[in-house]
């Protein structure tokens, strides 16, 4: 009877999992897929409260730890509207300027990295898997005399947004339609990170090809979905 009680015990603990995960791969899905439009003449920050901006609900005490062994405990936050990692000081909100000289930024038990962005570690075996979020300005829409917005420029960066970072405190003198995407990363442990997609995921595991071919083939993952994403590293941490 105690056996038996521990098996209910432990499947009540898997269903529970398996549901909690569902329920936030559901919340990722639904927050990439949302799009948010910023009107002319509105500031930017008006359309993006503290709960959708933060990854976390506040800021949390944090350490960067940079190449040179120096490391930094801060109140930390990551910002998905700039891309920044920001901290405070006093009543500041400022963002870490040396960013290339990152090892990594651990917060609670998440780990950062900087690569042209900041990704946050999915998992960690013989690579390390990570995934960037961020929300990215995805169209700027021209009025005509009649009011009616058509696209009249479209960007993946802000590159063409002022470089401070904090171009969400200005006014919109344009319609911005902003997207929150999510990209998964590969690499080694100490390597670079490159997006990871069939040809990476190879390339990562030289000499292994023909076992992951099969196994992209029969459970035909996309390289966006989080589920699908913890399947393959299910898989690849029992690869041989």
């Amino acid at each position: 009877m105690h056996e038996l009680l521990k098996i209910a015990i432990k499947m009540r603990k898997t269903t529970f999992l398996f549901f909690l995960f569902a329920a936030v791969s559901l919340s990722l899905s639904a927050q990439e897929d949302k799009l948010i439009t910023v009107k002319a003449g509105h500031k930017i920050l008006d359309y993006f409260p503290d709960e959708i901006r933060y990854f976390y609900p506040e800021f949390r005490t944090g350490r960067v730890v940079f190449r040179n062994g120096i490391y930094s405990e801060r109140l930390l936050n990551y910002n998905f509207l700039s891309g920044e990692m920001e901290f405070l000081q006093s009543r500041d909100t400022l963002a870490i300027i040396n960013k290339k000289d990152i090892r990594y930024v651990g917060i609670d038990r998440d780990t950062f990295y900087y690569d042209k962005g900041y990704i946050k570690q999915w998992a960690r075996g013989e690579k390390v898997i990570g995934m960037k979020e961020r929300f990215e300005l995805k169209e700027i829409q021209s009025r005509d005399s009649y009011g009616t917005s058509s696209a009249g420029a479209s960007t993946n960066t802000y590159g063409s947004m002022p470089a401070d970072g904090n171009f969400y405190k200005l006014s919109a003198n344009k319609d911005m339609v902003f997207q929150r995407t999510r990209q998964f990363y590969i690499a080694d442990p100490d390597g670079p990170f490159v997006i990871l997609n069939r040809k990476s995921l190879l390339a990562a595991y030289h000499g292994r090809e023909d076992k992951i071919k099969q196994f992209l083939k029969t459970s035909r993952i996309k390289f966006n979905s989080p589920p699908d994403i913890s399947k393959l590293v299910d898989f690849l941490n029992k690869l041989d």
